[in-house]
């Protein structure tokens, strides 16, 4: 069976793209179902892993509307430098312009199926937040040298059941650095400054991705980082 793999990190300097304040976030002012919050009922993660995917599925299934989102941000740019008051001056790579272009290509993007919450999927993110925030390292590499489908594979045996229905396996890995904010690090994965192949973005659009485990865990150097893990899963 053909094995798809997508990974996509948020390299250092995309994480002096994202926010670094310790403040809630604001009250979302923009009504959304409540089908895509479906981890309102999950107990094994935090508020914000389970944020992150209640905002991946708002941007997968209305993307044009997310872009409302992407547009507050402009108002913090000045040239390269994000300011937003009482934080520190952030610099990007590519400015507004990167910003400009997430909210052309979310405004262009067709809307896709929600994610569900996956706890062995959430294992494996896991184990890769641990390690980092152990040693500082970034990367897709974890303890002993290992990748994405190790990790993936050990922890989701689920995925045996895709080769008895005849699917291949895909499976992909964003992982982002600098905020422990729900839709902060949604936003900074979506406008992917620095990254020319948008890769992040592209990972949490992808429409064969239908379940996610998420880990978000401190980092020595980066303060925070966020580990999401994707599938696609059928199940019996």
């Amino acid at each position: 069976m053909k094995q798809l793999i997508f990974a996509a990190v948020a390299l250092p300097f995309l994480l002096l793209a994202a926010r670094v304040s310790c403040n809630a976030q604001p009250n979302d002012d923009i009504a959304w179902p409540d089908s895509l919050n479906t981890t309102k009922d999950v107990a094994y993660l935090t508020d914000d892993e389970k944020g992150v995917i209640y905002e991946m599925n708002k941007v997968r299934t209305n993307p044009k509307l997310y872009a409302e989102y992407i547009k507050r941000e402009k108002t913090f740019y000045n040239g390269n430098r994000i300011e937003r008051s009482g934080e520190i001056p952030i610099l990007t790579q590519e400015g507004v312009a990167a910003v400009d272009e997430c909210i052309a290509a979310l405004q262009k993007a067709q809307p896709t199926g929600i994610i569900r919450p996956n706890r062995n999927l959430g294992k494996a993110a896991q184990l890769l937040a641990k390690y980092q925030s152990k040693t500082g390292k970034t990367g897709h590499t974890g303890n002993n040298g290992s990748t994405i489908s190790d990790r993936i594979r050990h922890y989701c045996t689920e995925m045996n059941d895709n080769f008895d229905y005849g699917y291949g396996v895909a499976f992909g890995e964003n992982i982002s650095y600098g905020s422990s904010k729900s839709q902060d690090i949604v936003i900074q994965l979506l406008i992917d400054d620095g990254v020319p192949s948008r890769g992040h973005r592209v990972n949490i659009m992808r429409p064969d991705f239908n379940t996610a485990g998420v880990a978000i865990d401190t980092h020595p150097r980066y303060r925070h980082l966020c580990v999401i893990d994707y599938a696609f899963l059928v199940y019996r």
